[in-house]
């Protein structure tokens, strides 16, 4: 199964790809702004939330697609992150599929005990046209990640 793991939400804009992004379409539908940007609530700490028996809700083996209202690796989240790498350590068992449009970022984000990655990291740089993909894929191929890919979307040319 796949699920969403916000921890964060709201972006800033850098790239033509964002022009059409939807969460700042869904946004503007509840009246909000999609480039403010605030730690969700009741998100944050959502794969290690459990059942009434005690049981994760993020079942062993599940893949979490995160920051899909954001960008993992987004300036404004720096305070956060720390304690997001910590929740993805805590949980080898699920995998985490980190997605951006900020790769020249990455290495100053990881975690002090990253070597050359975690098992359970999923990295992909979105690149939404040859001149974005020309200048973030040989970024993320640089990157100390073990599984790495590239996902073209919005593919506007």
């Amino acid at each position: 199964m796949h699920d969403i793991w916000n921890p964060w939400h709201g972006c800033k804009k850098c790239s033509e790809g964002c022009q059409n992004c939807y969460m700042y379409y869904l946004d503007a539908q509840r009246g909000k702004n999609g480039a403010d940007i605030y730690r969700t609530k009741s998100g944050f700490r959502y794969p290690l939330s459990k059942d009434r028996r005690g049981l994760y809700k993020v079942k062993s083996g599940e893949q979490l697609r995160v920051c899909m209202t954001s960008d993992f690796f987004l300036e404004e989240a720096d305070e956060w992150r720390g304690e997001a790498w910590s929740i993805i350590r805590q949980r080898p068992d699920v995998v985490f599929f980190l997605l951006t449009k900020r790769p020249q970022r990455v290495e100053k984000c990881l975690p002090y005990d990253w070597g050359k990655g975690w098992e359970n990291v999923f990295f992909n740089v979105s690149c939404e046209n040859q001149k974005r993909a020309d200048e973030r894929i040989p970024v993320m191929l640089d990157l100390p990640f073990k599984h790495k890919g590239v996902m073209c979307a919005p593919f506007i040319g």
